[in-house]
């Protein structure tokens, strides 16, 4: 689990050092140690960090795994939602399926705000 609390880490900086009031680069690469998660893709979308991965399966595929983060008022960075789509034959496409499952949930928040 000490790969989840570096990613906290990781997002708690980034949002610290003013990424939010700047213009996304799309997307960024995160890398957290190997032995936990090989690599993560963090995206931020609307005021959201989306984080977006593909759990290996043993029936040669990959299920797609979206995690969605918000800062709070005092500045820390929580996990708001984990979404988990479908299965994939590619890691890419699975991916690709996580960061639109949570656009489509954070377009939601946006929605039942009006």
């Amino acid at each position: 689990m000490s790969g989840y609390s570096e990613v906290a880490k990781m997002l708690a900086t980034w949002i610290r050092n003013g990424s939010l009031n700047k213009k996304p680069r799309w997307p960024t690469k995160v890398f957290v140690g190997e032995s936990t998660v090989s690599a993560l893709t963090a995206y931020e979308y609307r005021g959201y960090i989306i984080t977006v991965g593909a759990r290996p399966e043993l029936n040669h595929g990959s299920t797609s795994i979206g995690i969605v983060y918000k800062e709070d008022e005092l500045g820390s960075v929580i996990q708001v939602q984990r979404i988990e789509g479908k299965l994939f034959e590619r890691k890419e496409m699975a991916e690709q399926y996580g960061v639109d499952l949570c656009k489509q949930w954070v377009d939601g928040q946006f929605r039942l705000k009006n």
